[in-house]
Formats: C-alpha cells, structure tokens, sequence
C-alpha cells in the first residue's frame, strides 16, 4: 500500500481562512455531543512542583506494550514537563471526584500546589509525580513518543504499573458542557 501525503495550499485566501475558523468553532460544537472519560494528568515541573490538568482526551493505545496516548495543548502549563521530564500519571476519575475535576481544569479559584487540596493525593511533597487516591483506576507512565500536531503534543505513555480500585464507583464523563456519571 502507497501512503500518500496531504499537502495544504500554501495560503489562504480570507473566504477560506473564515470558513476554516468556522469549521473550527462547528468541530468543537460538535465534539462536544461526544461523551470523554474525565482524568486528571499529573507529573512534575522542572523545579520540583507538582502539576496536573484534567484532560478527556486520553485513550487507551496498546496492550501489548501496555500504552496510553494522551493529548495536551502546548500551551498548557504541564506540557512542557511531560517533554522533559518524561514520567507521569493518569487519573481516571470516579463520579465522587467532580471537585478534582474543576479544581484541575480550572474551574475553581486554586491555582498551582493549592489545587492538590482537591482530593487525596499523595507524593505532592515527594520527589516521585503525584497519585490520587480513589480513582476508578490510576497509571503510572513513562513518555515514550512525543509527536505534535497544530496546538497539541500527542503524548504515547508507556504503562509502569496500574492501580485499580478495590471498589467499582460510577465513572465520571464529560458530554454537552457537564459532568456526568455512568457505571
């Protein structure tokens, strides 16, 4: 099978660059009827600080290596330190955790460290990157590729190890602008 490339007019004219903002603002409308697992992403920066987001855009690869791609926006502040640092954690939220979810996506007043005051972690005080307890279940992840596409990293993550919760909660998902839960 031949692969071939797609390439994009060297530029656009206005008519063009209108409907592609357009098109832009309908793909995320229309992204948004397409329910997302909620999980919080974690690692450290480069001074040491514990740093995580709320992302719904992780999936699983493989399962044989046993792999995770996750994608996170270039400008985020926990970008950076996934290239770098290359080892994280991901958090696939419980329907009880709708408070760690707004904490780390940015909808609450804490910024920085304070956030990990949303739900139990443990390792924010540590060298090794964070872990939240109670979880429906939390991987352990080493980058293996980093590949980027127009805003984001696409992050492969090699599993270390797994941790699933002695107790099946409800899952947390994202669909039309709200929390909602399934399980």
């Amino acid at each position: 099978m031949t692969r071939q490339a797609f390439h994009a007019p060297a530029s656009a004219t206005a008519q063009d660059q209108a409907r592609q903002s357009n098109s832009s603002a309908e793909f995320k409308r229309g992204m948004r009827a397409l329910p997302g697992g909620v999980t919080v992403i974690a690692t450290r920066g480069q001074d040491g600080e514990p740093l995580a987001m709320t992302a719904s855009s992780v999936t699983s690869l493989s399962a044989d290596p046993p792999s995770l791609l996750v994608c996170v926006g270039r400008s985020a502040s926990i970008a950076g330190a996934l290239v770098r640092l290359r080892h994280f954690s991901v958090h696939v939220l419980a329907a009880d955790q709708i408070d760690v979810a707004r904490a780390f996506g940015g909808q609450v007043e804490a910024t920085g460290i304070a956030r990990f005051a949303y739900g139990q972690w443990s390792g924010v005080d540590g060298p090794e990157v964070p872990m939240l307890s109670g979880a429906r279940v939390s991987f352990d992840c080493e980058v293996s590729h980093v590949h980027d596409w127009a805003t984001h990293h696409i992050v492969i993550g090699m599993v270390r190890h797994v941790r699933v919760a002695a107790t099946a909660q409800p899952s947390l998902l994202y669909v039309d602008g709200g929390y909602r839960t399934v399980g």
